[in-house]
């Protein structure tokens, strides 16, 4: 007693105020523990009955109130809390709920659903657009306002100069033009060298040319490191998505204003050259002052939207991370994979075969019969499926019941306001959906998605079909428009680095720059980053290919 008594009562009250707490937190992870357990119980009952049957998403047990399962979804081992989730938690409910920050976050993974998800037309990204210019780019109210009410003026542009197959191959022959003007000013140099990060270089060359594309000639003489700024913002997106306080991320802020200062600034000085308008976007394909088509269009619009100057770089900023963010690393794993010392040892030839079919007499590169070759389609399709983590976001404008099977007999219930996932990692790492004899689900397999043509025995072709199971650039309403300008330029740009440069491999680095045996890992990130990027490099001598005649 004496002893006891001697103890200050600061430490008795912090000794038992702690011990309230964690056993609070117990309480909390016993009861929705409890709850998830008694749900799932239910949940299996009711698919035993007949007729009609409407469910609940389970909660997913947390122990954080608020919080709840945040702490474990920030997780930032790419897939790595799916794994774990799905070690224990039954794929076949085919949904779940989270509990991020407060919120109730419905994630769908059953193909049913997530087909049926793409349809619904009561499902929106509205709220989720509105976090990005409010949470990323700091738009003040009248701008939020100004952004949304003009969106359909975007989609109008996006149908114009996105999804036109002859204004998409407009944009893909510059693209091309600009990179192999890049690789020809860079071969003399890049061969004298003994080793390079293979990722590192690729990522700049093909930003140069994307953005010189886009923006045009005089872009990057005003600024000059816009891709060093461009891929720091873009390493540092979901953190704002995710709202992390400011102080917390006081360079990542810092940058994005120096950016977004910048891109004012390259706006400015081009509507002074070009007399205070762009040239007309139905005019030249291309002109130096602001490039394309859709960046003019975009550019005039900007003021039709009521847009101020600062606002108009936020989303010239998001026209690059669109255009870049996820073709580049996709490109730059394509690349690593072929080249690959420890895999198929024959992919590189019958990949340059394909290439040479495209190949025309004066070296271009015939884009059509490009992307229509099938292996190089397949290769395409199994490096999104592998390095692809896009969250697909939607919110319930009022209840809705979505079908789970294929019957239609089995619906999960939304209810106005909730918030809806579809992690494409989940569909894009199920074992049922890609099982395959000759690969693992896991692993690269440039094969993947070839099938012996019916038609022509023994010709291959490529083949997708679990829709359900795959969607690297969303899908339905709001399905990326780019997603027919980023194959193009993905296809292209590896066939204009295969077809003029030979590898001889040396080795790989870590993040750190570090050697190691192992193949390049993706790169630490939170989940929802898209196409993720590589976590270390190839180093590799490169030299001038001999073209045959």
């Amino acid at each position: 007693m004496d002893v006891l008594a001697s103890v200050p009562r600061s430490a008795v009250y912090a000794a038992l105020t702690c011990t309230l707490a964690v056993l609070y937190l117990a309480l909390i992870r016993v009861y929705t523990t409890w709850n998830y357990h008694r749900t799932i119980k239910h949940i299996r009952n009711i698919y035993d009955k007949p007729g009609k049957k409407e469910i609940q998403p389970v909660q997913i047990p947390y122990s954080l109130p608020f919080l709840g399962n945040v702490l474990d979804f920030l997780d930032k081992k790419p897939g790595n809390f799916w794994r774990k989730l799905f070690q224990w938690h039954p794929r076949d409910t085919g949904a779940c709920t989270l509990l991020l920050g407060g919120r109730r976050t419905h994630i769908l993974y059953g193909e049913r659903v997530i087909s049926a998800m793409f349809k619904n037309k009561s499902l929106m990204r509205d709220v989720f657009e509105q976090e990005l210019y409010e949470k990323i780019f700091v738009f003040p109210e009248d701008q939020v306002r100004n952004a949304i009410n003009g969106k359909h003026h975007e989609h109008e542009m996006n149908a114009a100069y996105m999804t036109r197959p002859e204004r998409v191959n407009e944009l893909t022959d510059h693209f091309c033009r600009v990179l192999e003007e890049v690789l020809d000013k860079d071969a003399n140099d890049i061969v004298n060298k003994d080793s390079i990060g293979l990722y590192d270089w690729l990522r700049d060359r093909m930003f140069t040319a994307s953005t010189t594309a886009l923006f045009g000639e005089e872009f990057f003489k005003m600024y000059p490191n816009y891709c060093e700024d461009f891929f720091y913002f873009d390493n540092n997106f979901m953190s704002f998505f995710f709202g992390f306080p400011d102080f917390t991320m006081r360079q990542p802020v810092a940058r994005r204003d120096q950016t977004l200062k910048k891109l004012e600034e390259w706006s400015k000085a081009m509507h002074e050259k070009s007399g205070g308008s762009p040239v007309d976007p139905e005019g030249p394909a291309w002109e130096p002052l602001f490039g394309s088509r859709l960046n003019r269009a975009r550019q005039m619009d900007y003021k039709v939207r009521g847009l101020n100057s600062r606002s108009a770089a936020c989303l010239d900023l998001g026209i690059t991370f669109a255009l870049s963010s996820n073709v580049i690393p996709a490109t730059g794993w394509m690349l690593m994979l072929i080249l690959n010392p420890e895999g198929d040892p024959t992919l590189l030839g019958r990949v340059l075969e394909e290439l040479k079919q495209a190949e025309r007499a004066d070296g271009s590169i015939n884009v059509p019969v490009l992307i229509n070759s099938a292996l190089l389609q397949s290769i395409w399709t199994e490096t999104l499926r592998l390095y692809t983590d896009v969250l697909i976001t939607r919110n319930a404008t009022q209840d809705t019941a979505l079908p789970m099977d294929e019957d239609g007999k089995t619906f999960i219930q939304l209810k106005k306001g909730d918030n809806v996932f579809a992690p494409s990692m989940i569909g894009h790492r199920d074992p049922e959906a890609w099982s395959d004899d000759r690969a693992p689900t896991d692993q690269f397999y440039a094969e993947r998605f070839l099938q012996e043509d019916p038609k022509n025995p023994g010709k291959q072709i490529f083949s997708m079909t679990s829709v359900g199971k795959f969607y690297p650039f969303g899908g339905g309403r709001t399905i990326c428009p780019g997603r027919v300008f980023a194959k193009q330029e993905a296809l292209g740009a590896l066939a204009m680095v295969l077809l003029r440069f030979d590898f001889e491999m040396l080795g790989f680095v870590d993040k750190d720059g570090k050697a190691t045996d192992e193949f390049v890992q993706p790169a630490l990130v939170y989940p929802g980053t898209a196409a993720l990027a590589p976590g270390g490099d190839m180093k590799v001598r490169m030299r001038k290919r001999e073209r045959s005649s």
